[in-house]
């Protein structure tokens, strides 16, 4: 095989214990990562907002469930059960969820 057909040499993982000592491994991809990186760059994306907005995404539907789940709660005690409809309770989550949902994004881009 000729030297330029060869593959090009892969990048080697740290051996040398001190620079494995300043290392960290990003959970997801199991990428070796400097010690003072606060998001991988192969699962955040460059600047870390995919991560944040993943975040802001799942935190604040989260929390507009639960909002969603006490008001209609309410909702549906102060109307009268006989009178609640699914349709409306189920709207009203749908709501408070996208609601939270689209308030986390925001959030999350902001800070």
């Amino acid at each position: 095989m000729a030297r330029e057909n060869a593959p090009a040499a892969l990048p080697t993982q740290p051996t040398d214990s001190e620079e494995l000592a300043k290392m960290l491994v990003c959970r997801s991809c199991e990428r070796a990562l400097p010690a003072g990186s606060l998001y991988c760059p192969s699962c955040c994306g460059e600047d870390g907002r995919r991560g944040a907005t993943g975040r802001g995404i799942f935190l604040g539907g989260l929390f507009g469930l639960l909002a969603g789940g006490l008001i209609s709660a309410v909702w549906s005690s102060l109307v009268g059960v006989e009178q609640t409809t699914w349709s409306s309770v189920l709207t009203i989550v749908a709501a408070c969820l996208t609601t939270g949902a689209v308030l986390g994004v925001i959030s999350s881009r902001k800070g």
